[in-house]
């Protein structure tokens, strides 16, 4: 190679630095108008008028607009968003469905696990389809939906001599099995 080939090379590299494909597990950068899409999307959720979180029939209108809304601003629903759409944190949707904070109907709760069902078969399929980050996935769901990186170990006792556990039988089995030194004792008490 010459000095002219090294340097168009050179100048090819630096006009498309920041304008390469991404890596096969990187979601691309946001592109112009992204981000005026996700905030209108996000206040078009937070602007909605409270509803009485006890009433299972509001609560159910209300998750479905969620999902309409979603829908028609063509956005990904999430649990984050729904709790949103409620007007609730995350955290306190996840201890309503949990029934860890109390006094709401049966119906209410079915209706809020229903919802997060309906986000956690769609995050699957977003995932089995290439539609998002494998990585975001695994954080969404186990944020979310219960899922954990586990392994369970059953551990099974082996024990080769048997069920025997008296000190005395176990003495009586192997007595004769065991080699003594004699050379050894006389030493050690004789020093």
């Amino acid at each position: 190679m010459d000095t002219n080939e090294i340097q168009e090379i050179g100048q090819t590299v630096v006009k498309t630095k920041g304008k390469r494909s991404p890596r096969p597990n990187q979601q691309p950068q946001t592109e112009p108008g992204d981000n005026t899409k996700y905030v209108r999307h996000s206040m078009e959720i937070a602007n909605l008028e409270h509803i009485d979180l006890k009433n299972a029939e509001q609560v159910k209108e209300r998750t479905m607009n969620y999902f309409s809304i979603c829908e028609k601003n063509d956005m990904k629903p999430s649990v984050a968003g729904l709790a949103l759409a409620l007007g609730i944190e995350r955290t306190t949707l996840w201890k309503i469905r949990k029934k860890q904070e109390g006094g709401y109907p049966a119906e209410v709760i079915n209706t809020l696990k229903r919802a997060v069902q309906i986000i956690n078969a769609m995050m699957e399929d977003y995932m089995q389809n290439g539609k998002i980050n494998p990585v975001s996935g695994i954080f969404l769901m186990k944020n979310n939906m219960d899922y954990t990186d586990k392994q369970e170990v059953v551990v099974t006792p082996n024990n080769p001599m048997g069920d025997t556990t008296d000190i005395k039988q176990l003495e009586e089995k192997y007595r004769d099995s065991v080699v003594v030194d004699v050379d050894a004792i006389d030493t050690e008490e004789g020093e």
